[in-house]
C-alpha cells in the first residue's frame, strides 16, 4: 500500500533523517509575524534556529509581499492590546464597586467598614494599572525602530523569489480558479477573501515548484496556516480537529514536478523536528509558547467561522458577544465537544442498545391488534363512567346504603 499511495503516509526516522540533510527550508508569512507576537525569550530562540539553518532558508516573493503589507497591523495591534486590557481592568474595578457600594448585607455590618473595602479595592487595581503602564513602557516602538524586522531582513537577505509579471499572474489567477473548483490545494479556503487575495497561497505554492525544481532539492515549508488545503484534518473547523499529514495532494504533486521529497511543520512541530534531526537542544519554555499561541489563533480562527452564522442584533442586544467569545478561547467549547464525545460512546454502550432494542419490542407490542382493543374497550367504559346515567346509578346505589344504614342503627 505504501509503495503505491506514499503521499498518505509519515516518512520513516531515516527518511527525515535524509530530508533534514539535504532539504530547502521555505518559511511561510505566518511564521515570519508570529514572531512578532512571542516573548522575547522566545523570539530569540526561535531566530536562533533559523540563524543555525539560514544558507538552506528562503522565502517566495508571494510570502515576503504579505510579510510587509500585514507586519505593520501585528505591530499596531500589539500596542492596542495593553489599552484594551486596561479599559476591561478599569470596567471590572468601576463595577466591583459599584455593587458592593449598593449592596445592602454590609451597609450595618458590625465587623466590615464598606468605605475602607472600596479604598483597598481601589488601591489594588491602582498597582494593577501602574504595573500595565510599567510593561507598556518596556515594549519596544516598532513602529519606529522594528529590530525584530531588522533581524528578519537580515536572514532573507538574497534568498528571496523574483517577483511575477502582471500576465504571469493573470495566467495563474485563472488556473487557481479552476482548482479551487476542483478543491485542489493550496487557497481553495481563501475563497471567501474575494479577488486576488484568494490566490495568495496557490501563488506561494507554484513560487515553491519551480524553485525547488531550480535547486533541485527536498523542502521543508514551515507554516502556522491550519487549513485544510494544506493539511490533512481529522473535525476540521470544531474545536477538536487534530493535524494528521500535510495534504497528500500537496506531497502527490511536489514529487510529481520535482521529483524530491516534500514536507510541512507547524512552527512547534518544527523546532522539535529541528532538535532530534540536527541534535540541537530547545527550551521546553519556547515549545510552549509557540504551541499556546498556535492554539489560540486556532481558536480565534474557529470563532471567526462561528461568528457570521450567528444574530448579531441578539448578541449585542443582550451583551454576549464578548462573553461567548471568552467561553471560546477559554477552551469551554472543547470541553462540550469533549463531553458530548463521552456521551455519544455512552449510548454505543451494550447495555444502553439492549435498553433501546427492548424500548422498540415494547412500542411494537403497543401495536398489536389485542392491545389496542383492550385500549379502545377501556376509552370506552371511561366514556360511559362519566355519562349522567352512570352517575344516576351511583347515586341511588349511594342512597340505598345510607337507608340500609340509617334503617340498621335504628333497629339496635
Amino acid at each position: 500500500m505504501k509503495n503505491k499511495f506514499p503521499e498518505y503516509y509519515k516518512p520513516a526516522d531515516k527518511e527525515f533523517e535524509e530530508l533534514w540533510e539535504n532539504c530547502i527550508f521555505i518559511v511561510d508569512t505566518s511564521v515570519l509575524l508570529n514572531l512578532y507576537e512571542y516573548s522575547a525569550k522566545s523570539r530569540d530562540e526561535f531566530l536562533s534556529i533559523l540563524n543555525k539553518i539560514s544558507n538552506r532558508l528562503w522565502i517566495p516573493y508571494q510570502v515576503g509581499k504579505e510579510y510587509h503589507s500585514r507586519r505593520p497591523h501585528i505591530i499596531r495591534e500589539q500596542k492596542e492590546n495593553y489599552h484594551k486590557i486596561q479599559e476591561k481592568i478599569e470596567a471590572t474595578r468601576n463595577k466591583l464597586i459599584s455593587d458592593i457600594d449598593t449592596e445592602k448585607s454590609i451597609e450595618y455590618h458590625p465587623f466590615i467598614d464598606k468605605k475602607e473595602l472600596i479604598k483597598k479595592i481601589d488601591e489594588l487595581f491602582s498597582k494593577i494599572t501602574s504595573y500595565l503602564n510599567e510593561c507598556e513602557t518596556k515594549y519596544p516602538d516598532l513602529t519606529n525602530k522594528d529590530n525584530i524586522g531588522e533581524e528578519i531582513d537580515r536572514l532573507f537577505e538574497n534568498k528571496i523569489g523574483d517577483e511575477y509579471s502582471r500576465e504571469k499572474l493573470k495566467e495563474l489567477y485563472d488556473t487557481g480558479k479552476k482548482r479551487y473548483e476542483q478543491k485542489i490545494p493550496p487557497g481553495f479556503s481563501d475563497q471567501q477573501k474575494g479577488n486576488e487575495k484568494q490566490y495568495g497561497d496557490f501563488i506561494s505554492w507554484i513560487q515553491i515548484l519551480e524553485y525547488a525544481k531550480v535547486k533541485n532539492q527536498p523542502v521543508v515549508f514551515i507554516t502556522d496556516d491550519e487549513k485544510n488545503d494544506w493539511w490533512l484534518i481529522h473535525d476540521y473547523q470544531r474545536p477538536t480537529q487534530e493535524i494528521i499529514l500535510p495534504h497528500p495532494r500537496l506531497i502527490k504533486e511536489f514529487v510529481l514536478e520535482t521529483n524530491n521529497r516534500f514536507y510541512m511543520y507547524n512552527s512547534e512541530n518544527f523546532i522539535k523536528a529541528y532538535s532530534k534531526f540536527l541534535k540541537e537542544k530547545v527550551s521546553n519554555h519556547t515549545i510552549k509558547e509557540v504551541r499556546n499561541l498556535r492554539d489560540q489563533q486556532v481558536h480565534q480562527s474557529l470563532w471567526a467561522q462561528v461568528i457570521p452564522t450567528l444574530d448579531q442584533e441578539y448578541l449585542k442586544n443582550l451583551n454576549q458577544y464578548d462573553e461567548l467569545q471568552k467561553q471560546f478561547q477559554s477552551h469551554a467549547i472543547l470541553d462540550m465537544a469533549r463531553q458530548s464525545a463521552e456521551l455519544q460512546k455512552h449510548f454505543q454502550r451494550p447495555e444502553f442498545l439492549e435498553m433501546a432494542r427492548q424500548q422498540e419490542e415494547l412500542q411494537k407490542y403497543f401495536q398489536r391488534p389485542e392491545f389496542l382493543e383492550m385500549a379502545r374497550q377501556q376509552e370506552e367504559l371511561q366514556k360511559y363512567f362519566q355519562t349522567p346515567k352512570y352517575s344516576d346509578v351511583k347515586r341511588k346505589k349511594t342512597d340505598k346504603n345510607y337507608e340500609n344504614n340509617k334503617n340498621n342503627q335504628e333497629s339496635e
